[in-house]
């Protein structure tokens, strides 16, 4: 009986050493499990607030980048409405679009471009029409002289040829006249130089001969006068037809250089482009 008690003693006592020994090493664990929870928090709150201020900055940077993206697409919109404006303002001050100039825009060339350009390109052939255009400016220059000097001399009262066979008649007169001259000369001279006759005929002569001359002379000056008229009025009539065919001229050339229909308008742009 006592031997069974005796080991039921040892098994309690082991017993509570192994529960004391638990509680102890429980004690002594739980702490840190408990320390090691709350780190946890912290980490979690730590990495929680990290990932909002990761969120925040994302955000900052977002915004910036949106504020960039609307700065660069308002710049695009101004400048894109500025070039309209361009576009419409150049098209106001010329009449027509650039749609309507078509392949006429070319005119916009240097003048270096439009001087070294291939006859047959398209900044050739507008060059062929500004040429044509000085070309023609030059022809109503020129006329607008010679029509000033037209007026200034005065139209003939008979045709040339009337006046060219009576020059040729007058020459005729005075030769005979000089010839006239001529021998009372010698028969004054083989009279010894003093013979009354002689002397009132050869001064009848030389006043003859005088007359003659002076009458030639007018009728040169009336030819010259008429040949000068006529000369300047030829020279006006073609200048004047040369201008009136100078639009045709232009405008065929024009038509050349395009690929649209020319009309008055366009023509018009074409010579600001060109600085005409």
């Amino acid at each position: 009986m006592k031997t069974k008690i005796a080991q039921i003693l040892t098994a309690c006592s082991l017993s509570v050493a192994l529960m004391g020994s638990v509680a102890l090493v429980a004690m002594i664990s739980l702490p840190d499990v408990a320390f090691a929870n709350n780190g946890s928090n912290g980490g979690g709150n730590g990495g929680g607030n990290g990932g909002n201020g990761g969120g925040n900055s994302n955000k900052s940077e977002s915004a910036k980048s949106n504020n960039g993206k609307a700065a660069t697409e308002e710049g695009t919109v101004t400048k894109t409405k500025q070039t309209k404006a361009k576009v419409k303002d150049l098209a106001s001050e010329l009449g027509v679009s650039a749609s309507e100039l078509g392949a006429l825009n070319a005119a916009h060339a240097s003048p270096n471009a439009l001087m070294n350009a291939a006859p047959n390109s398209r900044v050739g052939r507008i060059a062929a029409f500004r040429d044509a255009v000085l070309e023609g400016l030059e022809l109503e220059a020129q006329l607008e002289e010679k029509t000033a000097l037209l007026e200034t001399l005065t139209e003939p009262d008979r045709p040339i040829s009337e006046i060219e066979a009576d020059v040729t008649a007058a020459e005729a007169e005075v030769k005979t006249k000089e010839e006239a001259v001529a021998e009372l000369e010698k028969a004054l001279e083989d009279a010894g130089g003093a013979d009354a006759t002689i002397e009132a005929d050869l001064d009848a002569a030389r006043t003859a001969l005088s007359d003659a001359e002076g009458v030639a002379s007018e009728l040169n000056e009336e030819l010259d006068d008429a040949i000068e008229y006529e000369t300047v009025s030829a020279e006006v009539d073609e200048l004047t037809q040369k201008v009136e065919d100078q639009p045709e001229v232009e405008r065929s050339l024009l038509e050349a250089a395009s690929n649209k229909p020319v009309t008055d308008a366009v023509e018009a742009a074409v010579k600001k482009l060109l600085g005409l």
